[in-house]
């Protein structure tokens, strides 16, 4: 062969290794890149609203299965709460696994004080050890994201799929291989005619058969990309995971049959080489990705547990991870301290996540609380400062505050509704289906204590009626195993619940060109009334203004109003 050729061909092929080499090296230093950029920081990267409604598939699917003694969140106290702010803010998982599987832990808060503190041990060594979390954290990204649907309706996809029989991929096969013993040593001219029949019937009956489940071909890629997380994960060889390495050894062997020779699968010619071209030849020829997944079908079937229990246990190890990298992004945590035989809540310093340059206070209710204020004192964000904070106290034993001490609640909410258009109900009626709701959970013989959070109180209805109906209602959780946060304009409500509620208050300061609001927390119930002079901050008529007071101050002291 010629020098000049072979030179060529040598600096061809250096040239392909170099640019494979430089791929890799890049391709690793992103993921470094991102490892690095994305630790105790808020999450950047963008989920959609399909995105999350597509996370949320896994915890639903818990939900269902769940018995009564599990505690979730509702639909309604976790939008109350804009907890899919916070799980976007917590959410440096790599992997859906660990995505979906921290939603849960968020919607699905653990019922033992056991499992949160396993979740506080391995948060507290991923934080303290950085390289051997990166290590982890590299699994993960190579297990990545599923596309389009959740892992877990992927998973559910695959359970449930009934595998077809291999007869007619072996018949095929067989056919080509009667038509080639024909052609080479009975006759030829025959031989290739029927050589030609049988690699078309083969052809159109493989893609006739292969359009029908390549689908779930990307579900068996998810469960393989799984089991080999676990035998990365396994090979690190991390003593911290120790319990969770001998859970994998035994998932390495009891899906080897399923993960051997998974490459077959593989479906077009991705890259463009002429190994992948030929594979596709030889899969159209043979069926051999075929034959193969109707057995991996009939394997993963009897597996259904197993491959859940894997998702648990890979979801909770990367979870824990962005546990530890929230805790990094606050200013003030710490792990709360859960007790027994009471209701009573004790925060101290406790403050909103969300919130940039937050205002912590301090609170020891021991009775229930009614909250009164102005519209924007701080009456509505403490209500959901304390409710966020007990909801990550009892999901990642984490909590916003200085101290934490509390019991173990279910948590309701009944703050941010809406009308619902599509049932056509009015708002009054949304709001009343909705505390009914948690009149409900507290009539239930579930001995955890309730913990209910109600701003406005029968908002949706006229004066007179909603505080006679509010009074009663929140005066009727008196007695119950339940601890109520209620705020409201109402001042009446203050002294008509004094003896079963105690009272605090938020204040501002009004000038005449300005409002200010300092968001602390102060006992007893408010005493000023500046919704009249804010209007003349505002730049409201003069008029106005001294006509409401005037109307204001008849009613106060005759207890009717005036008619012009």
């Amino acid at each position: 062969m010629d020098t000049k050729i072979i030179l060529l061909i040598a600096a061809f092929v250096i040239v392909v290794i170099y640019v494979w080499i430089d791929g890799n090296r890049k391709h690793k230093a992103r993921i470094e890149k991102l490892l690095e950029e994305s630790w105790g920081k808020p999450c950047k990267r963008k989920i959609s609203d399909d995105e999350m409604k597509a996370i949320s598939h896994y915890y639903e699917d818990c939900a269902d299965e769940a018995d009564e003694t599990v505690s979730v969140i509702d639909d309604i106290t976790w939008n109350d709460l804009n907890m899919d702010d916070i799980y976007k803010r917590m959410n440096i998982a790599n992997s859906s696994v660990g995505q979906e599987y921290l939603y849960k832990m968020l919607r699905m808060p653990f019922n033992d004080e056991k499992k949160l503190r396993e979740t506080d041990r391995l948060a507290e060594f991923f934080s303290q050890n950085k390289e051997k979390r990166k290590a982890v954290q590299h699994s993960y990204v190579k297990l990545g994201y599923a596309k389009r649907i959740s892992l877990s309706d992927y998973i559910g996809l695959i359970v449930d799929l009934k595998p077809s029989g291999n007869l007619i991929h072996y018949i095929s096969i067989l056919l080509i291989i009667a038509a080639l013993v024909c052609c080479f040593f009975v006759d030829p001219v025959s031989g290739i005619g029927l050589v030609i029949v049988a690699v078309s019937f083969s052809i159109i009956s493989y893609y006739r058969f292969k359009a029908k489940v390549e689908p779930y071909f990307i579900c068996i890629t998810q469960i393989v990309k799984m089991v080999q997380a676990a035998q990365d994960i396994q090979k690190i060889n991390i003593s911290e995971l120790s319990s969770y390495n001998e859970y994998f050894k035994g998932v390495e062997k009891e899906f080897a049959s399923v993960v051997k020779n998974a490459g077959i699968l593989a479906s077009g010619n991705v890259s463009g080489s002429l190994g992948e071209m030929l594979m596709d030849y030889i899969r159209m020829l043979t069926h051999i990705d075929l034959i193969k997944f109707n057995n991996m079908v009939k394997k993963i079937g009897v597996k259904e547990q197993k491959v859940y229990e894997l998702m648990e246990q890979l979801g909770f190890i990367e979870a824990s991870i962005c546990v530890a990298s929230f805790r990094e992004q606050l200013a003030v945590w710490s792990k709360p301290e859960f007790v027994t035989g009471t209701v009573a809540i004790n925060a101290e310093e406790v403050y909103h996540p969300l919130i940039k340059n937050p205002v912590a206070n301090s609170i020891h209710a021991g009775k229930h609380v009614l909250l009164t204020g102005s519209n924007a004192s701080g009456k509505s964000t403490f209500l959901k400062t304390i409710a966020i904070n007990a909801l990550l106290s009892q999901a990642v034993y984490t909590s916003v505050s200085k101290r934490y001490r509390a019991p173990i609640y279910r948590i309701y909410s009944s703050m941010a509704l809406r009308d619902d258009l599509e049932s056509q109900n009015s708002y009054y009626i949304v709001e009343i289906k909705s505390l009914k709701r948690i009149l409900d959970a507290v009539d239930e013989k579930n001995q955890k204590p309730v913990l209910c959070f109600v701003d406005e109180v029968l908002r949706g209805t006229n004066t007179v009626e909603r505080i006679a109906a509010s009074s009663e209602i929140l005066k009727s959780l008196r007695y119950k195993n339940v601890l109520v946060f209620a705020a409201t304009h109402d001042i009446e409500l203050t002294s008509l619940l004094e003896k079963f509620y105690d009272n605090y208050h938020f204040q501002e300061e009004v000038t005449d060109n300005d409002v200010k609001f300092n968001y602390r927390l102060f006992k007893g119930p408010a005493i000023t009334r500046n919704a009249i002079k804010l209007l003349g901050v505002i730049g409201y008529d003069a008029g106005i203004i001294k006509a409401a007071e005037a109307r204001a101050g008849h009613f106060m002291d005759k207890g009717s109003w005036t008619v012009d």
